[in-house]
């Protein structure tokens, strides 16, 4: 295939793949848009720094809008825009390589909630940022390491109400809204952060289910 200005060889191969040792551990994952991912850990995954990459695209971008299509001058700012758009894909790409190995590696079971990523594009506000990040990669990365490594991938429905639910006692906060980050349980007094608390209660909804399908 050519791709970005570049040829391609697409090769399918058959191989054995080995499973990767259990660790008896389990994680759950909350994505978003100001990081990539809480953990249910307490570990946040940042987006990465495209801010160089993005700059030389859209300045390439620019300069071919004022070009003759197709002329000499045109196709050589076009190498340009191809170099930066793939140094931008191949960033991303190995990245997520690396962290969907590292989850799969380290964790039995995975979980994250089964986002509308498709509807989520159609909010103007956060349709540019999904677009930057590439949601959609990363959990496919993650499903199809998970089921050549013989883990558990199990994504939640998309309304489970995991940000407002408390993780310790269950108590639900219907008021919650975006802006609040951290709420306390009028119950139980616990603190929450509302990311790590999504994605306590995303793993804890994973378990459940995969109880109750085993």
């Amino acid at each position: 295939k050519r791709e970005n200005g570049k040829y391609y060889a697409i090769v399918n191969i058959t191989t054995t793949v080995e499973e990767l040792e259990k660790t008896g551990k389990h994680i759950g994952i909350d994505l978003e848009l100001k990081n990539l991912a809480t953990l249910s850990t307490g570990q946040e995954i940042v987006n990465l720094d495209l801010t160089h990459e993005e700059e030389m695209i859209h300045k390439y971008q620019r300069k071919l809008n004022r070009q003759k299509y197709m002329s000499n001058n045109y196709k050589k700012t076009l190498q340009k825009y191809y170099k930066w758009l793939n140094r931008k894909n191949n960033k991303i790409q190995n990245a997520y390589h690396q962290l969907s190995k590292y989850l799969v590696r380290n964790y039995d079971i995975i979980a994250m909630e089964d986002l509308n990523i498709k509807g989520m594009f159609k909010n103007k506000k956060w349709a540019p940022k999904l677009q930057r990040i590439s949601l959609y990669k990363l959990v496919k990365m993650i499903k199809y390491k998970a089921e050549w490594y013989k883990k558990t991938f199990i994504q939640i429905d998309r309304f489970y109400p995991s940000s407002q639910l408390c993780n310790n006692c269950g108590y639900q906060k219907h008021d919650l809204t975006l802006g609040i980050r951290e709420w306390t349980c009028p119950v139980c007094k616990t603190k929450h952060n509302r990311d790590i608390n999504a994605s306590k209660n995303i793993l804890q909804k994973a378990i459940q289910e995969n109880i109750v399908n085993s």
